[in-house]
């Protein structure tokens, strides 16, 4: 069954080049085994959801998709899945995603914790640097945004509406590490997650350090230590 439903999550997901294809969910699913084995959990709930997290995500499928899950429950239904996991499947991916925690919206299974984890994690570290320019180069294309505008300071503090819209001044690269990704660490909700989210911000800051400096801003330098300061973001 689960070799079923990933051939079919990677014939869904074949062609999208900006960060949530196939092999992000691949990545996701890996790390959430890991997480598993420190935390006591349903491993074919985890999996499931780690295989079908974003099959909806409104990014890709729209805000209808997003909200009923139905490319998850179509999938899960070809594949003769369960009500009663079904259910349970689509209670992890309904509760879980950056722009639902922005209005109170978080996992409550320990299921869910895992794979929202899972998920968070790989947005950070080196793959989420990856992740994040492909979606930059994908919008640049599309829309000339640029991947830096040392003039553009970030919006710290969106709400759900206004993280999600489009056309924003400040919805650049950068300030997306500033926006959402270096605040990730805060909101793992699993002992393992927590630590390993440590590591990964850590490549994070180093590869943003870095970047400005190359590139000669200093006072981008200084936003960041400040912003580390002020987030109360440590690797300890």
């Amino acid at each position: 069954m689960i070799e079923k439903i990933k051939e079919k999550v990677k014939n869904h997901m074949n062609q999208d080049n900006c960060g949530h294809g196939f092999d992000h969910v691949e990545r996701v699913c890996d790390i959430a085994l890991k997480l598993l084995q420190l935390e006591k959990a349903d491993e074919t709930i985890v999996i499931l959801a780690a295989l079908l997290h974003d099959a909806d995500d409104y990014k890709l499928f729209g805000q209808d998709a997003a909200d009923n899950l139905t490319n998850a429950k179509r999938i899960m239904n070809e594949c003769g899945v369960s009500f009663d996991t079904q259910a349970k499947v689509c209670e992890v991916i309904a509760n879980m995603g950056y722009s639902k925690s922005l209005v109170g919206i978080r996992p409550t299974t320990t299921e869910g914790k895992i794979v929202s984890d899972a998920d968070m994690l790989d947005a950070l570290g080196v793959n989420g640097i990856v992740r994040t320019l492909n979606y930059a180069f994908a919008r640049c294309q599309k829309y000339g945004t640029p991947v830096f505008d040392k003039k553009v300071w970030p919006e710290i503090n969106l709400s759900a509406e206004e993280y999600k819209r489009k056309g924003r001044k400040a919805d650049n690269c950068i300030n997306h590490f500033f926006e959402k990704t270096l605040r990730l660490g805060k909101m793992m909700m699993t002992d393992s997650g927590k630590e390993q989210s440590k590591i990964r911000l850590k490549r994070m800051v180093d590869f943003l350090y870095g970047y400005f400096d190359e590139n000669n801003v200093p006072e981008w330098t200084e936003y960041l230590n400040n912003y580390l300061q002020r987030e109360d973001i440590s690797f300890n």
